[in-house]
């Protein structure tokens, strides 16, 4: 567990890469190529920041199981997307769910931590 003085820069960078990916699919999404791209170089970056086996863990299974669910989503109608590429979804999906949720566990691994320091011992 990191010292406590470590947790708020470590909040900090988990939500700025949050930001970053919702941003880039807001601004993009009409490019999947393009966005397919970013989205691959945002999860590289955030998988050489936080490249332990639980946060790869967490990338890869919600990346298959979160690009699964939208598939039979689509494919039944509950939603469509403007731009798909695959299976009704967007070529970019799987990297950019994955990311969301690599940076998810991150943030619920920290936002956990603060607490636990925050407590009266």
């Amino acid at each position: 567990m990191k010292p406590p003085q470590k947790l708020w820069p470590e909040l900090l960078t988990e939500s700025l890469a949050f930001s970053l990916l919702v941003t880039s699919v807001v601004l993009l999404w009409r490019n999947n190529l393009l966005l397919f791209a970013v989205a691959l170089a945002e999860c590289m970056l955030g998988l050489s920041l936080w490249h332990d086996r639980l946060s790869v863990s967490f990338f890869l299974i919600i990346a298959i199981l979160g690009t699964l669910a939208e598939a039979v989503f689509v494919r039944f109608g509950i939603w469509h997307y403007a731009n798909p590429t695959w299976l009704g979804i967007p070529l970019w999906f799987p990297v950019a769910f994955g990311t969301t949720g690599l940076i998810g566990a991150r943030l619920a691994r920290t936002v956990a931590a603060t607490w636990e320091k925050a407590s009266p011992s």
